[in-house]
């Protein structure tokens, strides 16, 4: 399926070069485990102050009680959890950001409509921040085509000065055309609204400011 939008026209993005398949990526998590000291020895274990990592506080709270069963890419749907890495090396899973109305921009470094819009990012933030909003950038591909990397995000976010909006380090694997898997995108840049309830209300392929402005007002 294509996102539209209904009697607006929707300006031209660049078009993309689409790889069919989309691989599972797991991301594990490593356990520290304590084990208890027997009757006859006694250990002491100091526990440090866990550190909050800069940039941490500008996505998400605590993650929702998901109470659907099944997620799909297609507007009216929940959309399925991802978790991605953005800028400050922090990990940004869209679940946590439950009840925050969220645009999520599917850029690419090399796409000149996705530069030419980078620059408003952090405006938007600053404008709609305040009411409980979130631009989060995923970039797909880096300037040659190619997987980004944590350099290739952070370059990106302080080339456009993005400082309280993630972007974050994404890949061809969130792309599906059946919207099943992943975002059926067909151009670059590719743009969907998250209601406050985790409902993907709108979609739209390519960038036009007022339909974006629009929609985010009436969502929030």
């Amino acid at each position: 399926m294509r996102f539209i939008a209904t009697a607006i026209m929707i300006l031209v993005g660049c078009a993309p070069q689409l790889e069919t398949g989309v691989e599972e990526e797991t991301v594990s998590e490593e356990d520290v485990i304590v084990e208890e000291s027997s009757e006859d020895t006694e250990d002491t274990v100091e526990e440090e102050e866990p550190v909050e990592p800069e940039g941490s506080d500008i996505h998400g709270g605590s993650p929702t009680n998901v109470t659907w069963s099944e997620c799909n890419q297609q507007v009216g749907s929940h959309p399925c959890d991802f978790s991605l890495v953005d800028q400050f090396g922090d990990t940004f899973t869209l679940y946590d950001n439950f009840a925050t109305v969220m645009v999520i921009d599917f850029s690419t470094m090399w796409c000149s409509v996705c530069k030419n819009i980078a620059p408003d990012v952090q405006d938007f933030q600053d404008e709609y921040g305040p009411n409980g909003f979130l631009w989060v950038t995923v970039l797909i591909d880096n300037a040659t085509g190619g997987d980004p990397t944590l350099e290739d995000i952070e370059n990106w976010a302080n080339t456009y000065g993005i400082e309280t909006s993630p972007v974050l380090v994404g890949s061809r694997d969130m792309v599906d055309l059946t919207a099943q898997d992943g975002y059926p995108i067909t151009s670059w840049p590719t743009l969907v609204v998250i209601d406050r309830d985790m409902n993907l209300a709108y979609g739209i392929n390519g960038w036009n400011e007022s339909v974006i402005r629009g929609w985010v007002e009436d969502t929030l």
